[in-house]
């Protein structure tokens, strides 16, 4: 028996061997990926729209519609800016875009946690290694929506898992007493009986198990954050949240086990999780933290926020970095926009541009010339400046404003809606959004498009008389010409243009004063190889 005893301690000991292997080579790989993807442009991944959780719990209404946040490509803005350690800071960089708001106050102490983190290397990278032990684990993106609704996830019956814990221990208290042919066979079958009730729990609860896991994780390192060099001052409410949550940290040793396996999928951490399992401890303590946690949701809401604020001022940190140059935006209370320098951050060599508008402007042009680009860019780092304090610019300058616009439009065929009405509906909703309380920053590509020349001068005109006399200020890029004339008085002009040779066309990306008097359409459809009959009547 003694042997038996020896056999299984032998087991365990080799398999916790392994397993702080494993964990002392992860933390040496998670240290060099750390210190070199600051600063660098983040690789493109597949979309992931549960970084959306944090935002569907706190959203007022407010912010960025989903048509603007899709016109402007905000999906690839997000991932080009995300360089985020964990799912918090995915989630409230995601919420800070869609709010696309800060307060005097919230920028200033932003601005000093974003210039921290650039500025003291060998904290920063401190921080990340415990940001990091958080991580972005598949069940963690779900912690809001979990919490949410946390009293539907407690446990019915834990008395029965109580009652296999006793006779788990009892069978083997009565190992030295019972006869030695039959002393392990009812440790034996409680473990059996043990192991079959914790299998049968993980499948029913796997992500229960791994949601709680990893949101007590992140209680343990927040409050190892906590104690880190100028966090108190950078984030005085994170002390006095997690205050609160002690009672919820104990069993965070236990948990942790179920969230690294869930998050690593190792081998070693999954067996010592099935060793744990026969004894049942992750789920009576998973009971227990749920229980402490109720009534605890707004506490440990500040901690989640905190953490996450925390990963995205880090985050904005790399990005700067990684901009070929960037500013901080200057807030006026003037009805005026302007920048120098600007470009789009998406864009790998692109062309800068400068502009002041304090009134409303028309962008003509011919096809490819960078119209729409352009004012995707103003409107990109409008969002930016007023969400994360900064801009893909020399300098930007701006009132607090509303960023709404009318670009992407596409047909709807199962809503049996037509180009023409989709177009009227996302422009009028910018109309009812105007308000005289706060500007807004209209960007409109190609206004009504959708219908006969015609009624589109006469309709386009209506509308931007009406634009003209609210608080707002709207640029508006189109190729109809006659809008330029009839609205010369009320609106700015400004075009791109190129220079057409023999064999191809060479636009130069930049802005200048006046409407478009150039044309390329017909160019282009000769550098396409179209027919010659084709292009001789174009050109009649």
């Amino acid at each position: 028996m003694l042997s038996t005893l020896l056999a299984l301690l032998g087991v365990f000991l080799f398999v916790m061997g392994i397993w702080l292997v494993s964990y002392y080579n992860m933390k040496r790989r998670r240290k060099s990926y750390i210190h070199e993807k600051f600063g660098k442009i983040p690789k493109v991944k597949d979309w992931n729209d549960a970084v959306k959780g944090f935002y569907n719990i706190v959203n007022d209404g407010s912010g960025i519609d989903d048509i603007t946040w899709n016109d402007l490509s905000m999906n690839e803005v997000f991932q080009r800016i995300a360089q985020c350690d964990t799912s918090a800071g995915e989630e409230v960089l995601y919420w800070r875009l869609r709010r696309n708001r800060m307060s005097l106050e919230e920028r200033q102490i932003f601005e000093r946690r974003v210039r921290t983190w650039s500025n003291d290397e060998k904290e920063r990278e401190k921080i990340e290694l415990l940001l990091c032990d958080i991580g972005k684990g598949d069940a963690s993106y779900y912690i809001p929506d979990y919490l949410d609704s946390i009293e539907s996830y407690v446990l019915r019956s834990q008395w029965i898992y109580r009652v296999l814990q006793i006779l788990l221990a009892a069978s083997f208290v009565a190992i030295p007493i019972l006869p030695a042919d039959r002393a392990l066979v009812p440790f034996v079958a409680m473990c059996s009986l043990n192991m079959a009730v914790y299998v049968w729990f993980n499948l029913k609860h796997t992500l229960e198990l791994g949601l709680v896991g990893t949101a007590v994780s992140l209680l343990r390192n927040a409050k190892l954050i906590s104690g880190k060099k100028g966090i108190a001052e950078l984030f005085p409410e994170l002390k006095g949240a997690l205050g609160e949550l002690r009672g919820v940290i104990r069993g965070e040793r236990i948990l942790r086990i179920k969230k690294e396996n869930t998050i690593s999928g190792d081998a070693a951490g999954a067996v010592l999780d099935y060793i744990l399992g026969i004894t049942l401890c992750q789920i009576t303590t998973y009971n227990k933290v749920m229980k402490r946690l109720i009534g605890n949701m707004e506490n440990y809401l500040t901690v989640y926020r905190c953490i996450g604020d925390l990963d995205v001022a880090i985050s904005t940190a790399s990005f700067r970095k990684s901009l070929l140059w960037s500013c901080t935006p200057e807030y006026t209370g003037e009805k005026k926009l302007g920048m120098k320098g600007m470009y789009h951050p998406l864009i790998k060599d692109p062309v800068a541009n400068d502009l002041t508008l304090e009134r409303s402007c028309l962008i003509t042009g011919s096809n490819a010339s960078g119209k729409s680009t352009f004012i995707k860019a103003a409107a990109v780092n409008a969002v930016l400046a007023q969400s994360i304090n900064t801009c893909a610019a020399r300098y930007f300058s701006m009132p607090q404003a509303e960023v709404i616009t009318s670009m992407a439009v596409k047909d709807d065929l199962m809503a049996g809606e037509s180009y023409f009405i989709r177009e009227i509906r996302y422009l009028k909703r910018i109309l009812e959004s105007l308000t005289d309380e706060r500007m807004t920053i209209c960007a409109i590509d190609e206004i009504l498009r959708g219908t006969n020349t015609g009624e589109r001068i006469r309709a386009s005109r209506a509308i931007l008389e009406y634009l003209r006399d609210k608080n707002c200020i709207a640029l508006v890029a189109t190729h109809d010409k006659e809008l330029t004339e009839l609205l010369g008085d009320d609106y700015l002009n400004y075009h791109f243009s190129e220079e057409i040779g023999e064999d191809d066309i060479v636009f130069s990306y930049k802005i200048l004063e006046g409407p478009a008097t150039s044309q390329n359409a017909v160019k282009l459809l000769e550098f396409a190889g179209f027919p010659e009959e084709i292009i001789e009547a174009a050109q009649e």
